[in-house]
């Protein structure tokens, strides 16, 4: 299994990206540090 980490993304559309991703794939996805976005934002 593979571990995914985003450090301070900024992004929301990549963010969301590469949470679809790890959920469809079964990757464990870490998002870390100050997030330059909120995660309830409808663009992720």
């Amino acid at each position: 299994m593979f571990d995914v980490v985003l450090h301070q993304p900024e992004i929301p559309p990549n963010a969301g990206n590469a949470i679809r991703l790890a959920a469809n794939t079964g990757i464990r996805l870490h998002l870390v540090g100050p997030l330059g976005f909120s995660l309830a934002e409808r663009q992720l």
